[in-house]
């Protein structure tokens, strides 16, 4: 294994990343088939995994409290 750069990314898992979505579009483009999404089945409804995730991530006011914080730690640095 390469040794992985976390300021610049992490190459290794975006090497992966390529990969495997390389290899989706391939498999379902098998035989001249187009890739194509359809407006008529998208939904606003989250998935299990969606809501999962959303609860699990911070809330607007979690991120301006955050803001805020860091804000007033560097005025206070500056003094």
């Amino acid at each position: 294994m390469t040794s992985k750069v976390q300021g610049e990314g992490d190459y290794e898992s975006a090497r992966r990343y390529d990969e495997e979505t390389k290899r989706f579009v391939d498999e379902k483009t098998k035989g001249g088939k187009s890739l194509e999404g359809s407006a008529s089945e998208a939904s606003d409804k989250l998935t299990p995994e969606e809501k999962e995730a959303r609860s699990r991530a911070k809330s607007v006011s979690q991120d301006k409290r955050d803001a805020d914080v860091l804000r007033e730690a560097e005025q206070r640095r500056k003094h």
